[in-house]
């Protein structure tokens, strides 16, 4: 369990639990925490209990990622704060797979660690492969389908997104 998850659990009733995962991107962002943002959002744990929270879900997280690109923001931050380019491509690259992975996630949160694992493989950045690692290792007596190669959309394909259609 990281330190996101240990915090998350210590905290006593839902109201506490729902505030921590609202405001732990943007505190940090805004007040100029510009590596705890980028560990906020490359850590798994971070990344699973916000989907996984019905108040949030995918598209909240989404979210989270664009708080980097923010005018308002980025005006009150010191150059020196800023991510170097490898960390925004990360952060590209865990959004984007967020963002082809919505709809199966919306449906069903379990299958984070598959879409992750299906569309980030063959990425060699360290905190990529860390965020795999970290999934692979989050339910080890789960069973459950890990591809052995990125299998899926990857994040640097032109697919924007999947959108469903339901028949009635």
């Amino acid at each position: 369990m990281g330190q996101i998850a240990t915090k998350f659990s210590l905290l006593k009733n839902i109201d506490e639990k729902k505030a921590f995962l609202k405001a732990i991107p943007f505190s940090a962002i805004s007040g100029g925490l510009t590596d705890e943002y980028y560990q906020t959002l490359t850590d798994f744990d971070f990344i699973s209990l916000k989907i996984s929270d019905d108040t949030f879900r995918v598209e909240a997280l989404i979210r989270d990622y664009d708080l980097i690109h923010d005018p308002e923001i980025l005006k009150n931050l010191d150059p020196e704060e800023t991510l170097n380019p490898q960390q925004l491509k990360t952060l590209k690259f865990i959004q984007r797979t967020l963002e082809l992975s919505s709809h199966i996630l919306n449906e069903d949160p379990t299958q984070l660690v598959g879409q992750l694992w299906g569309r980030l493989q063959g990425f060699n950045y360290p905190d990529i492969e860390k965020l795999l690692e970290d999934a692979k290792d989050s339910t080890p007596k789960k069973v459950r389908l890990r591809p052995l190669t990125a299998s899926l959309t990857t994040p640097d394909s032109c697919l924007i997104k999947t959108l469903i259609t339901i028949v009635l």
